[in-house]
Formats: C-alpha cells, structure tokens, sequence
C-alpha cells in the first residue's frame, strides 16, 4: 500500500516556478524508502512538461515552458545499510518580457528584459534503519548552473541594458541529512531532511548594450558567487483504512536574502522572502495493479509588488490527479497538475504591471523497475 501515493509524489514539485521562487522540484528523499527487486536494487526515470502562464493586459505571457528529466537509483546492501543516486533539475527561471522601456527606477533588479537560467544536480546518500523503525540518512550533493539575463539593472545616461552570460566554473557542493520513523503495518512513514545551502561560482561575460543598436560597448569578463538557499522537508504518510493512504508534506525553502550580484553592472536578482509548501492528498489501491490518488498543494505568497520580474506571480493553489499501474517488477505512473499562481504586481520600466488570472498546467510520467 505504500506506493499508492508515489505518482503524485513525483509531480507535485512540478508548478514551483509560477510561484514565489525559482524551485523547479522538492528535493524529496522518496527513493531511499521505496521496494528493492531480488538483487537490491531500484531504478526510476522521470520525465515532466510544465507550461505556466502569467497574465497581465500590457504584455504576452512572459513564462516559458520547461521539461523536468530526472533519474534515480537504490541500492539496498542488506537489511540495515542502502545507498541512492538522483540525478535532477532543482532551480530554474525562463522569462521573457518583450517591448520594455529604456528607462528604470532607480536600483529596481531585473525590471524586465529576458532570462535563461538552468541547473542540473546529483546527490548521492546513504541510510541507516536501526531495527526499531527509526533510520537516518546522510549525502552529498553537487549543483551545477548556467544562464543568461539581458535587463536594464542601474539606470545610465544614456539608458543602456546589461547582457550577462555566465556558467558555474565548478560545481557547488552541499550536503543533506535526516532521519525518518516506519511502522510499516500501517504504512506509516515521518521524514525529516535538512538540506544545506550550496554556493556556486560563476564565470562569464558581462556587456553594457545600447538599446538604440544593440551594440555592446563595453564587454568585460565577470566572476561572481551564487548561494542556492538551504530548506527543511518534513514528509509523511499513513494508512488510514484498507487500501487507503494520506500523505502529505512541508517544505520551507530559505529564499529571503537570494540574489545575484556582479563587480560590473550590479544586482540583477534579489528575493526577500522565504516560502513555504504544504500538501495534502489521498491515495486508493483499486486492485492488484491500479491505484490513483488526488492531492492539493498550497504554497504560500511572498512578497508584493515582486522581489523580481523572474517571478511575476506569487503563492499556489493546485490539484494533482495520478494514477498507477504496477505489475512484478514495473511501476508506471503518470499524472496531471492544475494551478493557479496568485496574483503580483511587478515594478517595470512600463510601469506598475498587474499580473493576475494566472494558471499552471504540468504532466509527468515515471517508470520504475525493480531488479
């Protein structure tokens, strides 16, 4: 009973970025607690399309579509010691504001322009179950990171725009570590994970482009640190009736003080707030190879007008329908997401832009296979 809930698990993360930050997944320790095949092993790939949309009057839809690939493998080598490898996308932004003006408020981050930033990280972890229903576990994980943003930052006389390219000139390193209580009759699990923050350093060019030409006048090479903020996840489950799982999950993610910050053209992104996901759903085994579940996710709203244009919507409501089908060793689950990203307002050089009637639609497919 304890795979009810797994589809919608997995695509539960998948609305993040219409909300307060640039989280794209939940970081989730839910491999190290899954079923092993005869030899002890594990292994799952993932797949995610996600399309959110911001709405305001004076401009098309400025988010992009994404995809989420993921991959992740379980060794378990006897009854007390297991190991794990996940390979994910956990942050990332894709915006573009068309049309804007050559003039900005003073000191105001990334009023507009376009931005283009992915990461991809691996974690490897291991876990400890002591016997008596309680284990702990502990890895390592390493953050990689490009992008490029193209935005007035600091007004100049005449008005001119920065061009950043960049790329982390070596992964970042950060580690996690938790702790989790089963009572397996019930299909009871509590898991507590800290992971650290993870500083990156970043290498590129820098441009102060005339927006009349286009032209570039000034090009320099630029280094500067990124720290991806740290969080605490708390997820849970239980068997509530025969066949029926709740499950559920907090995630508070440190986001307040994030920014990036360069020698040259200056602070091109700067949150202030933290945020915070709650979710809530119920899984139902309908027989031997079919189980669905439903969920709802609320994360709460940051801060209003917008920390920055990267994220022209603020807060999450949404319904995740999934479904299972399992057969010996083959998991196939597959499910849908509806958001609806709350309302922002966001400083531009158009003016005061009122973002609202926002929505998010997101499908995912994993296939697990235990060997």
């Amino acid at each position: 009973m304890k795979h009810i809930a797994a589809a919608s698990a997995a695509l539960l993360a998948s609305t993040a970025i219409a909300s307060a930050d640039i989280s794209r997944t939940d970081q989730s320790m839910r491999v190290l607690f899954e079923d092993v095949g005869p030899t002890g092993n594990y292994v799952e790939l993932s797949f995610g399309r996600v399309m959110p949309e911001a709405n305001t009057p004076s401009l098309p839809n400025p988010l992009r579509d994404y995809t989420l690939p993921g991959f992740a493998f379980l060794h378990r080598m006897n009854d007390q010691l297991s190991f794990a490898v996940i390979y994910d996308n956990p942050f990332g932004a894709g915006v573009g504001y068309p049309g804007f003006a050559t003039a900005a408020p003073a000191g105001l981050p990334f009023f507009g322009g376009n931005a283009n930033v992915e990461t991809q990280a691996l974690t490897v972890t291991g876990r400890y179950e002591f016997g008596n229903g309680f284990s702990v576990h502990a890895g390592l994980r390493a953050l990689d990171s490009t992008g490029t943003i193209y935005t007035r930052v600091t007004p100049t006389l005449p008005p001119a725009f920065s061009d950043l390219n960049a790329s982390s000139s070596e992964p970042g390193l950060g580690y996690l570590v938790g702790a989790a209580y089963e009572i397996p009759d019930i299909a009871l699990r509590v898991a507590l994970t800290y992971h650290s923050a993870i500083d990156v350093s970043f290498t590129g060019t820098e441009a102060t482009v005339n927006p009349e030409t286009g032209v570039a006048a000034v090009t320099v090479d630029t280094a500067f640190e990124v720290e991806f903020p740290e969080s605490i996840s708390l997820e849970f489950q239980s068997g509530i009736a025969e066949d029926t799982l709740l499950f559920g999950s907090i995630r508070h993610a440190f986001w307040d003080g994030f920014n990036v910050t360069t020698p040259g053209a200056g602070r091109y992104v700067n949150f202030t707030s933290d945020s915070t996901t709650y979710t809530i759903g119920v899984g139902r085994r309908f027989n031997e190879n079919w189980s669905g579940s439903i969920a709802y996710t609320h994360r709460t709203s940051g801060t209003t007008p917008s920390d920055t244009a990267l994220s022209p919507t603020t807060g999450l409501n949404s319904i995740t329908l999934a479904g299972q089908y399992e057969q010996d060793a083959i998991t196939v689950s597959g499910g849908v997401t509806y958001g609806m990203p709350g309302d922002q307002i966001v400083n531009s050089a158009l003016g005061p832009l009122s973002f609202e009637d926002n929505e998010v639609v997101a499908v995912g497919l994993r296939v697990g296979f235990r060997f």
